[in-house]
């Protein structure tokens, strides 16, 4: 993903609602449950968080372009 992607409403409205979520499932993390339960809601918490860091990850330096991995030369030259 590039930098500009980070700035659209689509990209806003999704960090929103990975929030919320991070949100419910802390809370739900606070609560009694078995071992295997709360490592399983911290797995997804730490997911969630790797998501939102891609915004973090574009802000400190340019995206590379997907063609100039594979080496296609889009100029013609």
């Amino acid at each position: 993903m590039k930098f500009e992607d980070f700035h659209t409403q689509c990209w806003k409205r999704l960090s929103q609602l990975v929030e919320e979520r991070i949100d419910e499932l802390r809370k739900l993390n606070d609560s009694e449950m078995s071992p295997e339960k709360t490592s399983s809601v911290r797995g997804g918490i730490k997911e969630l968080k790797k998501i939102l860091a891609l915004a973090e990850d574009a802000s400190a330096g340019q995206a590379v372009d997907p063609d100039e991995l594979s080496g296609v030369d889009i100029t013609g030259q």
